[in-house]
């Protein structure tokens, strides 16, 4: 007896991917609109059409016919948005929304990683110094606005569970941790916990060992001698213990592998390279090459962040709201597109010719912003002068 099939719609239209955005984003994004004609919809369509096009507001209303001018349109975002605090728990509820259910069982256990994005920053903070952080540099300028996400790194479901903004002189501890404890409030099983280099600190691994978490961070090799260079000794990698020494924090030891491997002429690179991991409740018996492997995982994280870049939404502004607005609206299209390839996957499985399934982030983009335009229309061009070259 064959085995019955859902009937269900395979082909990807535009409309489709505007209404499965502003479902997610219109019951839930916190707007205070008054005295005014704008509507929350007109906000997000303009906001959903410089994201997709990484063009500025001013741009997206240029383009655009039935939106209101850019200096209305900024005066009454300002205006509406909530505190930073607010917008970013309306931003988390979104993204939390956006996860499968499948996730929030708590069945099963995922990898997660925890990693921070800086967007550079020209210019002075609006009203609290604390608002931008130092960095080293970066296109052209040491500050930046920063942002933390936990994202899960499975092959399946690399979906951005939280964000959160990063003021100057946080403690990476203390940021760690809230992020962990919005995993354990969506009911989300940590099975192991990757860090950037950035948090190896004697904080961060009393914290996580409190916890009993387990975790893979990569220790930062400094100098040209001693410190962690001390372990790059011998023909093999191996497990040993290592001692963080502080003036502030004191000795900490921790559970660390030593990782040997040949470059290959890899990246025009010859000879050996060096790693080493402080780690924590990995499975008993893993080769040192092992631990290599699981923490490639992490790179996930990465590119989340080169995806969230393709559709964010550029801006001069001062102000810290529109931008941490701007970032949660990347991540929620990042999220849409791994939802809807998520679908496309199991089509495929079900022998659906590939060439009916190929998807980008970047034609999803296109799809929506040919959406947007079909919906609110485009701006005609005029010449002051007839131009032969166009004739």
């Amino acid at each position: 007896m064959p085995k019955p099939t859902l009937k269900t719609n395979r082909i990807i239209r535009s409309p489709q991917v505007l209404e499965a955005f502003m479902t997610f984003l219109r019951p839930r994004l916190p707007l205070d609109l008054q005295h005014t004609r704008i509507t929350a919809d007109d906000l997000v369509e303009i906001l959903a059409y410089a994201s997709v096009n990484r063009a500025s507001i001013e741009a997206a209303c240029v383009e655009l016919a039935g939106v209101p001018s850019a200096n209305r349109v900024r005066e009454v975002l300002a205006a509406a948005l909530p505190e930073r605090t607010a917008l970013q728990r309306a931003l988390n509820t979104i993204l939390r929304q956006q996860l499968p259910r499948c996730l929030l069982k708590g069945k099963r256990s995922y990898a997660v990683a925890i990693d921070i994005t800086l967007i550079p920053y020209h210019g002075q903070p609006q009203r609290d110094k604390h608002e931008v952080v130092r960095g080293a540099p970066k296109a052209g300028t040491t500050h930046f606005h920063g942002y933390a996400t936990v994202s899960i790194v499975h092959d399946k479901h690399r979906y951005v569970v939280a964000l959160r903004f990063i003021e100057a002189g946080e403690d990476m501890a203390t940021i760690v941790c809230q992020l962990l404890k919005r995993l354990k409030t969506l009911g989300i099983r940590l099975r192991r916990l990757y860090l950037d280099k950035g948090f190896c600190a004697t904080p961060v691994f009393q914290a996580l060992d409190r916890r009993r978490v387990s975790y893979v961070v990569p220790i930062p090799v400094r100098g040209k001698s001693g410190g962690v260079r001390n372990l790059f000794v011998g023909a093999k990698g191996y497990w040993t213990p290592y001692t963080f020494k502080s003036a502030q924090h004191g000795a900490y030891t921790v559970q660390a592998v030593v990782v040997r491997r040949y470059t290959k002429g890899r990246y025009k690179r010859h000879g050996v390279k060096w790693f080493a991991y402080a780690v924590a409740d990995l499975p008993r018996g893993a080769a040192p090459r092992q631990v290599f492997e699981l923490y490639r995982h992490r790179f996930g994280i990465e590119t989340s962040y080169r995806q969230m870049n393709q559709v964010r939404a550029r801006t001069s502004t001062r102000n810290p709201v529109i931008r941490l607005l701007l970032i949660g609206l990347a991540f929620i299209l990042v999220n849409l597109y791994v939802a809807v390839r998520d679908s496309l996957t199991t089509l495929r499985q079900a022998e659906t010719p590939a060439a009916y399934t190929w998807l980008t982030l970047c034609r999803l983009a296109r799809l929506l912003s040919r959406a947007l335009e079909q919906l609110l229309g485009t701006r005609a061009v005029f010449q002051h002068r007839p131009s032969t070259v166009l004739s």
